[in-house]
């Protein structure tokens, strides 16, 4: 990453804060050194001291800002008597790099309120530090070189693109297949193949689903991914999958089940879909591997319905995510985005789910059937979880269920790329709900439920929320400057 440094002042004999003969010149190469030793990996370029307007200089400070990938600005001097300069930060900024604005204290003070007053709400990428600790401008670079390591990443969606499906015969076996492994009583299974025996499935190719936006308009949502996150999805068809999952090591598949086993508090599923989701957790690090995506979503419905993956991901996904591994259900890309967003930021998988609200208690029971273990970190410990049936499905599948700590901070957040936007809530948690009813994964949190529903947009934010552990308000919102998204406090 190279990063693009300016400083703007008032001279060293020029009137004003921090006082005449302050040395400015020494306290920038201070800064770019102290900055250059924290990060060795950025490219720390530019360097110049600005205390006038002007355009030769200001076309050179341009074109080299173009040619980096961020701007770090900092306004070192109380320039009162030229107050024009400001343009330089300005024109600065509207290059339209992603941009620290940053003042030195009793210093540049006063010229970093002019300017930001004048970028701010302007759909610029700008990122303002005013503090009196400089450890709070390296967590905001420190937060820029992540956001650029997530760019150029890669993502993988197994889908269809035509509206209707035509089951082929082997497509049917593999139904049978699936459904014969489960040991399933007379009337359950004759009631699962009434379900599965059509010759057809539908598949909502207009997004009017809340999780599949960006077929709403592919085209916008692509350019958006692109430009605002510098990601790129790419869509696969369901049956490179299986064979992936044909190739995939039964062998290693029943060693890695057995593991799961072990450490589950108790397992009430089936172990051929244990297997299974083993089998495909293979067949998608092997994916991962060949194509060197970094995420991985799947159309779950359709694509099992279709028979042309009639395995339950939710166990495979919860292990990736504990890996660091992005996978998703349900094609969602936005929660995909999100997912990836709070991995590079804190390090640390996400719980993506639906929502559901408790007013007159004040709490929003997130769930799904597919939480990751680790979501403390990726090098922290797991935790202790137990594994039952997929949740709607009830009979079928198998689902890791957490045991969800009571007392810790939840940030709960969800992008989105069509509109360019994040909407970020918080709440504490108070563990985990135990009911077999809809999604087994149920994570209860103490948060303002009333104002959460009055504010809900499912046009925008759909139904799907991701949940992080810990308090990252403020490093989501400082993230989403940087990334030009507009934040909406869904709690406030």
């Amino acid at each position: 990453m190279k990063v693009y440094t300016l400083f703007i002042g008032k001279g060293k004999w020029g009137i004003g804060w921090p006082y005449i003969g302050f040395d400015e010149e020494g306290l920038c190469r201070s800064i770019i050194r102290r900055l250059k030793e924290k990060f060795p990996q950025i490219e720390f370029t530019g360097g110049k001291i600005v205390s006038r307007y002007d355009l030769k200089e200001l076309w050179e400070i341009k074109k080299g800002i173009r040619e980096a990938d961020g701007l770090f600005l900092c306004i070192v001097g109380n320039y009162g008597t030229n107050p024009l300069i400001d343009d330089m930060g300005i024109k600065a900024i509207e290059v339209g790099k992603p941009t620290i604005l940053a003042s030195y204290m009793y210093g540049g003070n006063w010229g970093f309120t002019r300017i930001y007053e004048r970028v701010r709400g302007k759909k610029l990428r700008v990122l303002p530090i005013s503090s009196s600790d400089f450890k709070d401008v390296e967590k905001a670079i420190g937060l820029m070189e992540r956001l650029h390591r997530m760019r150029g990443k890669k993502i993988i969606v197994f889908t269809f693109d035509e509206a209707e499906v035509t089951k082929s015969e082997e497509d049917k076996r593999r139904i049978m297949e699936m459904l014969d492994a489960e040991g399933l009583s007379k009337e359950v299974k004759e009631g699962f193949v009434k379900i599965l025996s059509g010759d057809k499935v539908q598949v909502d190719v207009h997004g009017v689903d809340q999780a599949i936006q960006w077929r709403r308009n592919e085209d916008k949502y692509r350019e958006n991914l692109r430009r605002i996150f510098g990601l790129e999805m790419t869509r696969r068809d369901p049956e490179e999958l299986y064979r992936y999952y044909e190739n995939a090591s039964l062998e290693e598949a029943e060693k890695i089940a057995d593991e799961w086993i072990r450490n589950a508090e108790r397992v009430d599923a089936s172990r051929q879909a244990i297997v299974s989701a083993a089998r495909l957790y293979l067949a998608l690090k092997k994916l991962v591997e060949d194509t060197g995506c970094d995420a991985v979503g799947i159309e779950c419905c359709p694509v099992m319905v279709s028979g042309k993956l009639p395995i339950f991901p939710c166990l495979a996904f919860s292990k990736l995510n504990d890996e660091g591994i992005t996978a998703v259900c349900e094609a969602d890309m936005d929660s995909c985005v999100t997912l990836l967003l709070g991995r590079y930021i804190a390090d640390r998988p996400g719980m993506m789910g639906n929502y559901c609200l408790d007013v007159p208690r004040n709490r929003a029971i997130y769930l799904h059937c597919t939480s990751p273990t680790k979501l403390y970190g990726y090098d922290k410990p797991p935790l202790k979880y137990y594994i039952t049936r997929h949740g709607e499905a009830h009979f079928l599948g198998a689902s890791p269920v957490v045991r969800f700590p009571s007392g810790e901070d939840i940030t709960t957040v969800k992008v989105s790329v069509l509109h360019g936007k994040i909407c970020i809530r918080h709440g504490k948690s108070l563990g985990l709900v135990e009911d077999e009813k809809a999604c087994r994964d149920k994570l209860l949190v103490e948060t303002n439920a009333a104002k959460i529903m009055e504010k809900h947009d499912q046009n925008i934010f759909g139904w799907h929320k991701v949940s992080f552990f810990g308090d990252l308000r403020e490093e989501f919102k400082a993230a989403a400057r940087l990334l030009g998204l507009d934040v909406v406090e869904e709690d406030k």
